[in-house]
């Protein structure tokens, strides 16, 4: 069975997530005329910093809505995983070698690679090789996501709802499984079942704790913020698989 073949009712889900999310995060970066806190770390005293931000935040929002419409689909969906892989190359790698590769620093710069993997998969036309190459690096980013949940274990546990039972261990189930999806596509093992867990269990990191946390707390421009990114990260997980058809 092909890769793709259990992920294609997905799809059209994972489409719409990936417009909510750019479309949230242009809205947010309009109404706040300011970067995106840790996921466009930029200098505060930066002179081009609000008229930065105004411009990512027309670019996010144009980009999300092109993705709604079919014809303009592939140049916003380009647009888009071009706009955010800049922030890789030129926010979070030098903040990552600046902080002498801690943790923190990296999981912002994996979560940027992460989501504009995932709109770059809606572009189409991948060769086997390319396809390849972005399962593999969507890899990486899964185990550095697993690393963040061992490293700051006792955080990841408040994030956990409060209803659920043995939170520290939750943390530690939820990096561990992070870390061995992200192996299973670096390695081209069992690729489609490591995918299906993950993108299960990152639809239910948006169900049970951000959404629920942006009921409790609506205004906040932080947990707005999050729900945006875990619902692009989340739409990636259910898009990446989709790439190049490898049966695993």
């Amino acid at each position: 069975m092909a890769l793709g073949s259990g992920f294609g009712i997905m799809r059209p889900v994972a489409l719409a997530g990936s417009v909510f999310g750019l479309v949230a995060l242009g809205i947010l970066s309009l109404k706040y005329g300011d970067l995106l806190l840790q996921w466009q770390p930029a200098p505060r005293n930066a002179a081009w910093r609000t008229p930065g931000a105004y411009l990512s935040g027309l670019i996010l929002l144009a980009s999300g809505v092109g993705l709604a419409i079919s014809s303009t689909r592939r140049a916003a969906a380009i647009i888009a995983s071009v706009w955010i892989g800049l922030w890789v190359a030129f926010l979070h790698f030098p903040a990552a070698i600046a902080a002498n590769g801690k943790i923190a620093v990296v999981l912002g710069l994996a979560e940027c690679a992460a989501m504009a993997l995932g709109i770059a998969s809606l572009v189409g036309g991948k060769s086997g090789g390319m396809s390849r190459l972005l399962l593999l690096v969507f890899g990486v980013c899964l185990i550095v996501f697993g690393i963040s949940h061992f490293v700051y274990a006792d955080f990841t546990a408040k994030m956990v709802p409060a209803w659920l039972p043995a939170r520290l261990a939750i943390a530690y189930l939820t990096g561990v499984i992070h870390v061995l999806t992200g192996v299973c596509l670096v390695i081209g093992y069992s690729t489609r079942l490591a995918a299906t867990l993950e993108a299960l269990m990152m639809t239910s990191f948006v169900a049970l704790v951000h959404i629920p946390r942006v009921a409790d707390a609506p205004r906040n421009r932080l947990e707005l913020t999050m729900l945006a990114v875990a619902v692009l990260l989340t739409s990636a997980t259910w898009l990446i698989p989709t790439l190049g058809g490898h049966r695993r």
